[in-house]
């Protein structure tokens, strides 16, 4: 879901329904409407062509049964028997008059491939038409014994029987008084008698199944139910078309009448069965694989010519927040993200102007203020310092008043800002350190102990002006004063990024309250005018550097107390003096 909350998210959603949704459409109607409507008449016409072929060859086998009638119900056989049986005439002459009746009725049917009768006191008398006497010499070698067991059960109807792998239709031949008194035998042409099945069957590349009484007519798909492709023709219903494993299909039917049943049934591929329905199914899958090109252009132009741009606008949006200012984007064309790419880059480009029109405007502003901070520092320190000259003056009249007002010019320098300097190197200012710890040591004597531990590589960095001189009168005033004397250690160097630089003395424990007064000046502000250097520094630094300044005070060891400066390290330029 979390990709649908994004543009090309959005975008693809709306291609997939532009384009797959009326193809799945189309794809769920051909397939349930065209396809299956398809199917239906394939299978309708396969059905029909099979009745039709039923009906023809139901024709053929009813034509049959009426000749095989027609030897009775003629007279000329039955008139020719009864003279026989009579006395009236010979068997010479019964057997010249079947044989013409015989070769006149049958001799030109063209599902026939011979036709004979016999009588039933004389077996061997077999009379046949000249056209099928080979037929009928094979007929008595082979299968004219079996024919003549089956008149007692024949009745007056007929029957298909096949025998030695051919195919007769036989009939007893009947008196008036409806007594046997001869049989019929009509050698069938099978393939002439399949003829319709068989046709339908090649047109379908179908293989034909066909069973007549029970006897065999064509064998091409295993009607029999042996062999590897065997068909249970029985389990299958007439006129309906099933599946038959392996992939085939069967399609069975049954004829019927008093003296036959036929029973067909035909064994078809898929392929030719449905063969075209499952090409327009694969057409149908190619048109929606189709599509996945056509989708992934359509996503690639979005990326490119909508969600990119976009994408490219918001992270210089991100990035102008971070405080990167002038961000431009390399937008092109002449359409709507083309203009607001253009736009975009024109206002980032005036916004950082303006910008750094008003920084500059601030930067002036703060260093009035932090000028005016450092003038309210000089006349405390000159007013401590010129006390210092005159009670030396006073106690001695020697030529160290001239060393005092060498450090005092040194002092008023620095708080004057020399040229409006508000930053100085190290060097410089531990010079003005220097002064300030030669009056103190006047003052206080062998019981004022400083040192100075300077690394060399941090006297060329950058401090504002005047940082370390207040916090070394505080050390002095409330630490070194109230006690008495003491020891100041100032400390400088370089800690990766960082100068630091530390004052720590020894002297009076300070107290809650005194505690009170250094959280109150290092948060800019001063209680009742006490810690004035302190709070002045904190104010400054934090107007020059901003929240990359830290300064600390430690008081947690008893009558020692420690303040910790770390300043961004910046050294001053080579050949020039520090702003």
């Amino acid at each position: 879901m979390r990709l649908f909350k994004k543009i090309r998210g959005q975008l693809m959603a709306i291609v997939l329904l532009c384009y797959l949704a009326p193809a799945v459409a189309l794809g769920f109607y051909m397939g349930g409407a065209v396809l299956g409507d398809l199917q239906a008449k394939t299978e309708s016409a396969l059905v029909a062509g099979m009745e039709s072929s039923m009906k023809l060859a139901e024709e053929n086998l009813d034509k049959l049964i009426s000749l095989a009638w027609d030897a009775t119900y003629d007279g000329e056989l039955t008139d020719a028997a009864a003279q026989r049986e009579t006395g009236r005439i010979s068997d010479g002459e019964f057997m010249r008059l079947a044989r013409n009746y015989i070769e006149r009725k049958y001799s030109r049917e063209r599902l026939l491939t011979f036709a004979a009768c016999f009588t039933l006191d004389r077996p061997d008398m077999l009379l046949a038409n000249r056209g099928g006497s080979a037929a009928a010499a094979a007929y008595q070698a082979s299968a004219h014994d079996a024919v003549r067991a089956m008149s007692a059960e024949l009745d007056t109807r007929s029957r298909f029987v096949r025998l030695d792998d051919r195919l007769y239709l036989v009939r007893n031949l009947v008196s008036l008084r409806m007594k046997p008194y001869g049989m019929l035998v009509l050698g069938i042409d099978a393939e002439k008698l399949a003829a319709p099945l068989d046709a339908l069957a090649r047109e379908w590349d179908a293989r034909l199944a066909l069973r007549l009484d029970g006897a065999q007519v064509a064998d091409l798909a295993g009607a029999n139910g042996e062999g590897p492709e065997a068909v249970a023709w029985d389990a299958f219903a007439d006129g309906r078309i099933e599946k038959a494993g392996g992939g085939r299909y069967a399609l069975a039917a049954t004829g019927s009448s008093r003296d036959y049943e036929l029973r067909a049934g035909l064994l078809l591929g898929r392929r030719r069965l449905y063969g075209e329905i499952d090409d327009f199914r694969l057409l149908l899958a190619g048109l929606v694989l189709l599509l996945v090109p056509i989708l992934a252009v359509i996503a690639w132009y979005a990326h490119r010519r909508i969600t990119r741009p976009i994408a490219m606008l918001a992270e210089a949006s991100r990035r102008i927040e971070a405080g990167e200012l002038g961000v431009t984007v390399p937008m092109r064309g002449d359409d709507e993200l083309g203009q607001l790419g253009r736009a975009f880059s024109a206002m980032s480009l005036r916004l950082q102007e303006l910008i750094d029109r008003n920084y500059k405007e601030e930067i002036a502003l703060r260093d009035a203020r932090i000028q005016a901070m450092q003038s309210r520092i000089n006349p405390h320190f000159i007013n401590n310092a010129l006390e210092t000259i005159n009670w030396q003056a006073r106690m001695e009249g020697t030529d160290t008043v001239s060393s005092m007002v060498e450090a005092l010019s040194v002092l008023l320098n620095a708080g004057m800002s020399r040229g409006n300097r508000r930053m100085v190197s190290l060097r410089e200012e531990l010079d003005v350190a220097r002064a300030y710890f030669y009056f103190v040591g006047l003052r206080f004597g062998d019981r004022l102990r400083t040192r100075l531990d300077v690394a060399p590589e941090a006297l060329e960095a950058t401090v504002p002006l005047l940082t370390l001189q207040p916090i070394l009168e505080n050390a002095v005033e409330h630490g070194i004063a109230p006690a008495g004397g003491g020891e100041i250690l100032l400390r400088c160097e370089r800690a990766g990024d960082c100068l630091r630089l530390e004052v720590s003395n020894t002297g009076r424990t300070a107290s809650p309250e005194d505690q009170r007064r250094i959280d109150a000046a290092l948060r800019g502000d001063s209680l009742e005018g006490t810690h004035l250097g302190l709070s002045n520094i904190c104010t400054r630094l934090q107007l020059i550097y901003g929240d990359r300044a830290r300064i600390s005070v430690d008081t947690d060891v008893p009558g020692r107390t420690r303040v910790l400066l770390e300043l961004p390290r910046e050294d001053a330029p080579k050949g020039g003096k520090p702003a």
